[in-house]
């Protein structure tokens, strides 16, 4: 049944004449008198009784009128969320990455989007890459902002935002192998802070090490890349790390990069998201400013 004509009814119950509706919704009385006929038909009912001083409502009428009050409340506010959103006015944008990505990488973006756009709230999911594509699939988020895999075998969409790097890094503790001109195998040797899984970069370094028959003889897992970070700044061992991740204690000189033959491949990172997948504005807005940068 067409909403509008509901509309009409609330209007002439609550003015209690057609005359006094047809004014305020700028629609010759005819016209309304020809929609309530055809609403009446349709409910097989009579609404409205005509008097000398308008109309007023039968029982079937009175009835209904506190749902159609209620229902029509409810759709003019369905109807401002959806301006709203649409305003960009409010909205959520539902965003899966990693805490650490999220601190050097994206904290700059949403800073911006979120001066432009103040009442727009971010949702951020920060599980790993492979429990944020079941989400993403789930439709619990918009997109992922994640390093991608060596090798791509889903249907999800990837979109290339720029490189990154992987290195291993050591405390001044190990200095001595600063010096040096280092084969890959020789750091192998000692202890290895690695991500406890799952973790992407986990799967990254361990596959290029099988790929190129490299044995890691001592393995310390640590729970996050963040606590991974600060394990390596005590010497506790020589952390793998994203470089990108790193610069400001490279800076300091409170970790020192390692360099060594060969060196790991760099790998791409951007948006992982959901093939002709349907954004809000306002996750679309950010999404495009992420990607030009």
């Amino acid at each position: 049944m067409d909403l509008e004509l509901w509309r009409l009814f609330y209007e002439v119950a609550t003015t209690k004449s057609f005359t006094q509706s047809s004014k305020k919704l700028h629609i010759s009385q005819p016209a309304i008198t020809k929609q309530i006929q055809n609403l009446e038909n349709q409910l097989n009912c009579k609404l409205f009784i005509r008097t000398q001083k308008g109309v007023t409502l039968t029982k079937e009428a009175e009835s209904i009128f506190g749902d159609i009050k209620k229902g029509l409340n409810a759709f003019e506010l369905a109807e401002k969320k959806i301006s709203d959103v649409n305003s960009m006015i409010t909205g959520t944008i539902r965003l899966g990455v990693s805490t650490t990505m999220t601190k050097t990488y994206l904290m700059p973006y949403i800073k911006r989007f979120h001066k432009k756009h103040p009442n727009i709230v971010f949702e951020i999911s920060t599980d790993p890459t492979s429990i944020l594509k079941e989400e993403l699939k789930k439709g619990k988020i918009d997109f992922i902002v994640a390093k991608f895999p060596p090798k791509i075998n889903d249907d999800l969409e990837y979109t290339k935002i720029g490189p990154m790097q992987d290195i291993f890094v050591v405390s001044k503790d190990y200095k001595k192998l600063l010096d040096k001109k280092l084969c890959f195998e020789d750091i192998l040797k000692y202890p290895i802070l690695l991500q406890k899984r799952p973790s992407s970069s986990r799967d990254y370094i361990e596959k290029f090490c099988e790929e190129n028959h490299y044995k890691l003889h001592s393995i310390m897992e640590i729970a996050s890349s963040n606590l991974l970070i600060e394990f390596a700044k005590i010497g506790y061992g020589i952390g793998v790390v994203t470089r990108e991740y790193v610069t400001k204690e490279l800076e300091r000189k409170e970790l020192f990069e390692i360099n060594i033959t060969p060196s790991i491949p760099k790998r791409n990172f951007g948006i992982i998201s959901l093939k002709k997948n349907y954004l809000s504005k306002g996750s679309a807005e950010f999404l495009n400013t992420l990607l030009q940068g």
